[in-house]
């Protein structure tokens, strides 16, 4: 019995998804690493950008007898077109469903599309390793919880699945990602979670819907190995923490940073966050961890909006957290939605004020969408403003709430594009006289010298970090970019060379070498 376990962003765009849609869900990699603990034969598979050919070939070649398929909204009729590739390919072979569409519409998913068997519901990781056990033994399904299967009498689901017990049990993603099949390697291992659920109840959000309502954690410890492991195992030096809410537990979140220094990690990374859920001491611990730029989901400057969308947050107090992260020497981004249909004109100039005030770093708008599991689209559903099959229906990869909720979003970056910005040189300069050195401070005080062509400056501050932390990759990493931007090829070649004997499998450092040498 060998188990595929498959993510596709293939759709009937014109356009190639881009590296980010292609990236696989986090979720599928920690099966995948799960099943390979076990001992458990699994091939782990992206096909996006695949032609039909080429999957077909991979699926002969493979020949799985169960696969399992990642669906989320963005890619349901892509996932579902997969599915019925499989069963035409290979007729005995058990197609599952996961993931959060998957989760949130199975029945109607089991009455529509035959070429789906079955459907697991929210977290998979014991589910699946039960449901391979009965498959092989050939006994019932219906004793297995967190399934909904297709039988005799018409659509069954089972009991409710249990969350796995200790996520630190769990094995890291990223261990046999090497085995995967067409997978960015460089881009997929940047991204990894150290918690599951999120504390908020947001009505646009389907995260409480999936996990449930109550947050589980990993402990610093274990994130703090994942994160040495990514490291040494593909070179990594920048990571991205995408829990919903990083610092929802304070304790934690300061006891995995100073675990992070007394590793010696070296690395930078960012993380996401709420605005309720960060403060000062935090912060400076994260700054002197490595982490560079906090993401916040702000959403709208309006007081009505915030209280529609369910984020019990108030302008005021997202005013009190960017000023935080500034002052901690980060950098700020921020995530806004536009696209309501009750917003007005009034609601969108608050928005642009409060983006006025606050100057971030990097500003995201993304329009309203419905995705089932939120409490938006549910209620829309028992209002009869929307049908339940509304995304069998659609074939938008997105479903908006407004049908010009993209014209919404390019209206208000371009109204919000010119008060994006980064720190001032007075600014990191006195953070650093404030607060001491940081490799955080030192690295974005370099760029911004660089950015205004004071390269003998920013050589300064690049170097600040090669002397307090000489073992931090970064500083030397700057350092030879700064030199080969400024053609002393002999100097940029010496200060990768150091990179490369700190993290001997960093691909920018190796890559750079290969390109001075050409």
């Amino acid at each position: 019995m060998h188990t595929l376990l498959a993510y596709t962003t293939r759709s009937a765009r014109a356009s190639r998804p881009d590296e980010f849609e292609s990236l696989l869900p986090i979720g599928l990699c920690s099966l995948h690493a799960l099943l390979r603990s076990r001992e458990i034969p699994t091939t782990l598979a992206n096909f996006s950008n695949l032609t039909n050919r080429q999957v077909i070939d991979l699926l002969l070649q493979i020949k799985p007898t169960v696969a399992g398929l990642s669906q989320w909204t963005h890619n349901r009729h892509a996932t579902l077109e997969l599915a019925r590739l499989i069963k035409q390919t290979l007729p005995g072979c058990t197609v599952l469903l996961g993931g959060g569409h998957a989760t949130h519409q199975a029945e109607l998913i089991l009455q529509q599309h035959p070429e789906v068997d079955l459907i697991a519901v929210g977290e998979a990781e014991q589910t699946l390793l039960e449901l391979l056990d009965a498959l092989e033994a050939g006994t019932p399904l219906s004793g297995i919880p967190g399934l909904v299967i297709r039988t005799h009498d018409g659509i069954l689901r089972t009991a409710h699945r249990q969350s796995w017990p200790d996520l630190d049990s769990l094995p890291f993603p990223a261990t046999w990602l090497h085995e995967a099949i067409n997978v960015n390697i460089p881009l997929q291992t940047e991204f990894l979670s150290s918690s599951r659920g999120c504390p908020a109840a947001c009505n646009f959000c389907a995260s409480p819907a999936f996990w449930g309502r109550r947050v589980r954690y990993r402990s610093a410890h274990s994130v703090t190995e994942e994160m040495l492991f990514i490291r040494e195992q593909y070179g990594l030096t920048y990571l991205s923490l995408r829990d919903d809410t990083f610092t929802a537990d304070r304790r934690r979140t300061v006891a995995l940073c100073q675990e992070l220094i007394e590793k010696r990690a070296t690395l930078f990374w960012n993380c996401q966050s709420r605005v309720e859920a960060i403060d000062r001491e935090t912060l400076e611990w994260m700054r002197r961890a490595g982490c560079e730029c906090v993401q916040l989901g702000v959403e709208s400057g309006s007081p009505e909006i915030l209280k529609l969308l369910g984020k019990r947050i108030r302008p005021d107090q997202i005013r009190s957290a960017a000023n935080l992260i500034r002052e901690a020497g980060m950098q700020l981004s921020v995530y806004l939605i536009t696209g309501i249909p009750e917003e007005r004109d009034a609601d969108r100039q608050q928005t642009i004020n409060l983006i006025k005030q606050i100057q971030p770093d990097d500003l995201q708008v993304a329009p309203l969408a419905y995705y089932p599991g939120t409490a938006l689209f549910e209620t829309a559903v028992n209002k009869g403003i929307l049908r339940q099959d509304l995304f069998e229906t659609s074939s938008d990869e997105a479903v908006l709430a407004m049908r010009d909720g993209q014209l919404q979003v390019k209206h208000l970056l371009s109204r919000t594009a010119r008060y994006r910005r980064s720190c001032s040189m007075k600014q990191l300069l006195a953070i650093q006289d404030k607060q001491g050195y940081s490799a955080v401070t030192a690295m974005q005080a370099g760029d911004a010298y660089a950015a205004e062509g004071n390269l003998q400056r920013a050589a300064e501050q690049y170097r600040l970090i090669t002397s307090k932390e000489p073992d931090h990759p970064w500083g030397w990493l700057l350092l030879g970019e700064l030199f080969e931007q400024t053609n002393q090829r002999c100097k940029a070649a010496d200060c990768y060379e150091q990179v490369l004997r700190l993290v001997p499998r960093n691909r920018p450092a190796a890559e750079a070498l290969q390109r001075l040498k050409e």
